[in-house]
């Protein structure tokens, strides 16, 4: 071949050579797959230097070996385990002491080297290595081999270097990526980054859940073609005011469908771009909204509404309602306590009690004083509850009870007139009954013999109307002394209560061969002798209308909140329905007297009991099925029991 030939054919090499660069150098660009671009460069190379082997050599940590990362020529088995030393006595260990690339003729014939069995193992005779990356921190090293001698230019080792340079600028950005993602990746926020020109350059894996559902690929999308147009109004100035005023950004969007949330948007300049942090506050703006609604609808009650911290009785929120009836500003309220308005919390020791009572019952009902800002008070009854969010609260929810105490005392006043007419009138009718069942009784003692059998009957009537008479008025007596001849409460063992009433009703419990079990019942607060009134005439009825078996009467007791329900039931003869209010009237009766006896006043007077007590009285029976009489007390101080 003349020196024409040669020269045209140096001339087409080299030209090769720069179309291979350019195509790797676009390739690289155009991928995030470090180990295709290592392959697809081996074999470039290989192919370019009419070579048998290409190999990318990796320098491991420590700097003692290196790996056979990628290459052309080798088996797939070789690439996955090959190692080199990374010494001066071999090719590629020699090249990373250099800044300049190695060219080797002949390998036998070149005394400074002595290469590893991965080359030699496969009659490698010529070569050419350059470092990949700087020679003060190389990332390893670029060889390709001949298997026979062969003599390379200066031109073919500045394409391996070229070539070299297109692979640690792959490895950089490899490298860059990483560590953008394991920064990234510890931001707990969605976050991404854009470039000057509102390209997406990264997502970590959060902002992709939320904005991102269909997993598209979104690096090198433009944010406007991404992001609904709804969002742009909202967006953009502030995406834009944080661009180019270089200012930090916060503020609160809304995204539609498909997204439908709210995010909080966080964007930070800088000379290439912004980034981005954002977080979903969806539940915490439905929150908002609900808070808002609450709050209105709670500034509308006609009642009081307090949160308050339990640990120091201190107001954490307050309606209107609250500051127009203690006369403060909202301001000078929340700078308040529970302690600082309420007397009887005259300290936390005080106020600590009460703030168990409330958790232990879940909620409890409070009847006192408010003290207003000047000083005066007015009575309130106060609805007290614990509940846990995101803490724990008690809320008080306080009405007013000015005119009901008014109402009260009116009738107060009214039943106290009607008691005093009851009692005069019924103690005044007790002189003459005495009269007139002394003489009947003077009547039979003298003239029986001379009566006939209807005069005896007609004596028999009249004595028996005036018993009966004295029952009743005895029984109103009764009645009329609940509320002003009634002892102070106290905490009372209803279970030493039917021990007695047990023991009264002794006679008529042997008699009737009656079954009485009971529950342990609890401790209440209450008049003692009252209660054991209501007990006696309760299992008295039970035992009286038991029909024509054996009694059999069970005494319950189950809590409820503040109070105790307690039961009398029986299996006897039970109530219509339609009755079972107007049993509890006085002098109603449901039989005839030759049926059963009795005034028709014992429930009534168990009602007002009940009722002076605090409490409600009620019966659930069916006709045949027997009847249970429930009826609720306070419960005694929970220290009591």
């Amino acid at each position: 071949m003349d020196s024409t030939s040669d020269a045209n054919a140096e001339l087409h090499r080299r030209v090769r050579q720069q179309e291979v660069v350019a195509e790797l150098g676009q390739r690289a660009l155009e991928t995030d797959a470090l180990d295709r671009v290592l392959s697809d460069a081996s074999v470039a190379v290989t192919e370019t230097l009419d070579n048998e082997y290409t190999e990318v050599l990796e320098l491991l940590p420590g700097g003692d070996e290196l790996l056979l990362r990628a290459g052309d020529g080798w088996r797939d088995e070789e690439i996955e385990a090959a190692t080199v030393p990374a010494n001066r006595d071999s090719q590629a260990g020699y090249t990373l002491l250099t800044e300049q690339p190695i060219i080797v003729d002949d390998l036998e014939a070149e005394e400074r080297l002595s290469e590893p069995a991965l080359l030699a193992d496969h009659g490698v005779v010529s070569g050419i290595s350059v470092i990949i990356g700087s020679v003060t921190d190389p990332w390893g090293v670029l060889g390709s081999y001949a298997t026979e001698q062969r003599t390379f230019t200066e031109h073919d080792a500045t394409f391996v270097q070229s070539v070299a340079n297109i692979l640690a600028t792959a490895i950089e950005n490899e490298r860059t990526k990483h560590e953008l993602e394991e920064s990234y990746g510890r931001i707990s926020d969605a976050f991404f980054a854009l470039d000057e020109t509102w390209n997406f350059t990264y997502l970590n894996e959060h902002a992709h859940e939320l904005i991102n559902p269909e997993n598209r690929t979104l690096v090198k999308k433009n944010v406007w073609d991404v992001f609904p147009e709804a969002t742009h109004q909202q967006l953009k100035p502030q995406y834009e005011r944080a661009m180019y005023r270089q200012e930090t950004v916060s503020f609160e969007g809304y995204y539609p469908d498909p997204l439908d949330s709210w995010f909080e948007v966080r964007a930070y300049p800088s000379k290439t771009g912004l980034s981005v942090y954002f977080r979903d506050v969806t539940e915490r703006k439905e929150r908002e909204r609900e808070r808002e609604l609450f709050r209105t609808l709670v500034n509308y009650s006609h009642d009081s509404v307090l949160v308050i911290d339990p640990q120091s009785g201190a107001f954490i929120d307050v309606n209107e309602t609250a500051c127009r009836r203690l006369g403060y500003d909202r301001a000078e309220l929340l700078e308040l306590s529970v302690p600082d308005i309420e007397r009887r919390f005259d300290d936390l020791e005080a106020w600590g009690p009460h703030v168990e009572d409330v958790k232990t019952e879940g909620a409890v009902t409070i009847t006192g004083e408010h003290e207003r800002k000047d000083g005066t008070t007015f009575p309130v009854e106060v609805n007290v509850a614990h509940v846990e969010l995101d803490r724990e609260y008690m809320i008080g929810i306080a009405r007013d009870i000015t005119n009901r105490r008014k109402r009260e005392r009116k009738l107060e006043a009214s039943n106290e007139r009607l008691e005093q007419f009851a009692y005069a009138a019924s103690h005044d009718l007790q002189e003459p009954l005495r009269m007139v069942s002394s003489y009947l009784q003077l009547i039979e003692r003298r003239y029986a013999d001379a009566l006939d059998s209807d005069g005896e009957e007609f004596l028999e009537f009249a004595i028996d109307g005036a018993d009966r008479m004295r029952e009743m008025i005895e029984g109103l007596l009764e009645y009329s002394r609940v509320e002003t001849q009634g002892e102070p409460f106290e905490p009372v063992d209803l279970d030493r209560v039917l021990e007695d009433v047990l023991e009264t009703l002794r006679l008529q419990v042997e008699e009737t061969d009656a079954e009485v079990t009971t529950d342990e019942l609890p401790r209440v607060e209450g008049d003692a002798g009252q209660l054991r009134q209501v007990f006696q005439n309760l299992l008295s009825n039970a035992i009286t209308y038991s029909g024509d078996d054996p009694p059999r009467i069970h005494v319950g007791a189950e809590r409820r909140g503040n109070r105790w329900s307690v039961s009398v039931r029986d299996e006897g003869i039970g109530i219509d329905p339609e009755d079972q209010e107007r049993v509890f009237e006085v002098f109603q009766r449901l039989h005839s007297r030759t049926e059963y006896r009795g005034t028709g006043i014992g429930l009534a007077l168990c009602r007002r009991v009940v009722e002076r007590h605090g409490g409600e009285i009620w019966v659930d029976a069916e006709p045949g099925e027997g009847a249970t009489f429930s009826f609720t007390l306070p419960a005694a101080a929970r220290h009591e029991r």
